[in-house]
């Protein structure tokens, strides 16, 4: 059942690699919810804080955000002082039981793609394009699934860069074993770049916990939903929360345009089928 179950989940998410599933749960709540709720998590027996990192997010798609309609997201990532840069690829996901599955690929350290100008601290974009940036520091099989997912052409097309976001995440531990639950609350500023206008800006809190397993094991992650859910049941009844079935690019890029139908169904529509 769990050989049959492994490869389900990677067929739905046109992964061959389980260890690159991702399951996690996410919910909003109000800056309010969110001070009370770390203080929380501060004292709950059986919760370790781990660490706090900030770090920045540039969502890259086509002129026609043909990424955006898939339900997917590609960005390049931020850590340390800026320098330390890499590739993460979402694919679209499905829900179940408001818990969201996907697939999770990140590149290794990318070099040259942003050099500093230390007269005014200002970081400019090198001449590369993703394409070269994808043949050059992507992994194989990274590669290959984002080809697949989005196809040569979009991959191609990719010139813009319409949301920014910057995170200050606080990141727990529950501790079980060979698996864990890895709730984390993020405090996000997102811009929505506009040309010739002024950007808008989404600035909100969310929520989230990841169940993570020793080698990215898949079977052992689908054994602990139960204890995932009730986890987050215990803090709904004491805070609000409240279901986010989008992840961030969607939850910004919402605001400001319109997904088919078929791409928010990825992220919101139940699958009543998942034989959990």
């Amino acid at each position: 059942m769990k050989d049959f179950l492994v490869s389900y989940i990677c067929h739905k998410l046109r992964v061959s690699d389980p260890a690159k599933i991702e399951i996690e749960a996410k919910k909003k709540l109000s800056p309010e919810s969110a001070e009370e709720l770390q203080k929380y998590l501060n004292k709950k027996r059986g919760v370790k804080h781990i660490k706090t990192a900030s770090f920045m997010d540039q969502f890259v798609d086509t002129p026609d955000f043909d990424i955006f309609h898939s339900g997917a997201s590609l960005r390049i990532r931020y850590k340390g002082d800026g320098s330390n840069v890499y590739v993460q690829y979402k694919g679209h996901g499905f829900s179940h039981k408001g818990i969201l599955f996907r697939s999770e690929f990140s590149s290794g350290k990318v070099k040259g793609l942003v050099r500093e100008e230390s007269h005014h601290d200002i970081i400019h974009f090198a001449g590369t394009g993703l394409k070269d940036v994808l043949d050059k520091y992507v992994p194989k099989e990274m590669r290959s699934v984002i080809t697949d997912h989005l196809g040569p052409t979009v991959i191609k097309r990719v010139t813009t860069a319409p949301v920014i976001c910057f995170y200050r995440k606080d990141k727990y531990l529950v501790d079980m074993g060979k698996v864990a639950l890895e709730p984390s609350l993020d405090h996000i500023s997102a811009f929505h770049i506009n040309r010739g206008s002024f950007h808008s800006l989404s600035n909100f809190w969310e929520y989230e916990n990841e169940i993570k397993s020793e080698e990215n094991d898949l079977a052992a992650k689908v054994s602990k939903l139960d204890t995932m859910m009730d986890f987050d049941a215990e803090l709904a009844e004491k805070f609000s929360l409240h279901a986010e079935p989008m992840d961030k690019y969607h939850r910004v890029m919402s605001c400001f345009m319109k997904a088919p139908a078929s791409a928010v169904a990825r992220f919101s529509e139940p699958l009543a089928e998942l034989p959990i």
